[in-house]
């Protein structure tokens, strides 16, 4: 017995680093074990999709309402920025023609996800288009961008 306390001991002088973080693992408490983590609130992590999807049904309505509006002859000029709002407000007689001569809107499908703001393709009776709205962290509409496309020009989603 005295021959295996004597090994013991002298493989705690030879290796006296393992010898004392045996020690010192040993006596130190595990702090996430303790009462104060109990007591914290568990918040899982977000999901990816939740993370990075854009707000695509917000966005397609803003932008169906604003088509609308345009082809009326009457946007709302208070869900703009007013820098984009003072933008349309110049172009508005050569927009609005525009639109209207699009004819009704058939179908909307989101597209994909371009600097924070959301792409459209948009197809109305006479003319296939892509739109892209974004909004500030205001909840304004601070981009809003057209162009009419060409069938083989659609982007794919």
């Amino acid at each position: 017995m005295k021959i295996f306390a004597t090994a013991g001991l002298l493989a705690l002088l030879a290796c006296p680093a393992v010898a004392s973080a045996q020690a010192a693992a040993a006596t130190l408490p595990d702090a996430f074990d303790g009462p104060a983590a109990a007591q914290r609130p568990m918040i899982p992590p977000p999901a990816a999709d939740e993370v990075q999807a854009p707000d695509v049904a917000r966005s397609e309505a803003a932008l169906r309402s604003i088509i609308a509006a345009l082809q009326a002859g009457a946007p709302d000029y208070t869900v703009f920025t007013d820098d984009l709002a003072t933008q349309i407000r110049q172009r508005a007689d050569e927009i609005a023609p525009l639109v209207r001569g699009f004819g009704a809107v058939q179908a909307v499908a989101f597209v994909g996800e371009q600097n924070g703001a959301e792409l459209f393709s948009v197809a109305f009776a006479n003319q296939r288009t892509v739109w892209l709205i974004g909004f500030n962290d205001d909840d304004r509409i601070a981009a809003l961008l057209f162009r009419p496309i060409q069938a083989e020009d659609e982007p794919q989603s």
